[in-house]
């Protein structure tokens, strides 16, 4: 056993470890909510995903003004041939940019989805604690999804999210916008 070269492998391992993106599994989304939405959203996000051809294991880019991880790895289930046969295009959009998004703010923003939001509110769910599921909105959650997109068009969707958002303003919360881009795939988060 050679120390130097045990100290050698150790920071070497250390710096590999840094440069693994952590998961976001689409398997992950909750189960429990009423509908089977969990499962909706896990299947709509990896028709998006393998639409743009895309294998379990694709890198997430992160970017925008919020803090947190650079980068994830995205697994799903793969669909069976046909799955996708039934869903309309803008919907599986949305509702794919969803999975993404609600698994990117259990992990990069001290909350998770706790509870859907009403009509003309311009968010789509309000966050909260874990550890106080219900009647809590410690802060906002609007998300957008994009198939493929430039960076314009991506920035121009932020733009127009953190602007939706003002409708609910008077609930002094903060908003995390996140907009998820399949093709290359990205997510922008901004905090407002």
């Amino acid at each position: 056993y050679n120390r130097a070269a045990g100290s050698v492998q150790d920071a070497r391992s250390t710096r590999l470890m840094r440069r693994i993106p952590s998961m976001l599994d689409l398997n992950d989304l909750p189960t429990d909510y009423p509908g089977g939405i969990g499962a909706a959203w896990a299947q709509a996000g990896a028709i998006c995903l393998e639409s743009q051809n895309h294998s379990p294991g694709v890198v997430l880019a992160i970017r925008g003004n919020a803090d947190g991880a650079r980068s994830y790895r995205l697994n799903w289930t793969p669909i069976a041939r046909g799955d996708d046969a039934l869903w309309q295009y803008n919907r599986a959009t949305e509702m794919g940019a969803e999975a993404v998004a609600i698994l990117l703010a259990k992990n990069e923003t001290p909350y998770s989805v706790v509870e859907g939001a009403i009509s003309r509110t311009g968010i789509d769910f309000w966050l909260g604690e874990d550890s106080d599921f219900y009647f809590q909105r410690k802060a906002r959650l609007e998300i957008s999804g994009i198939r493929s997109g430039s960076d314009a068009a991506i920035a121009r969707r932020v733009r127009e999210k953190l602007v939706q958002t003002n409708q609910s303003d008077h609930s002094q919360t903060a908003v995390y916008v996140i907009v998820v881009e399949f093709s290359r795939p990205v997510a922008e988060i901004h905090v407002k």
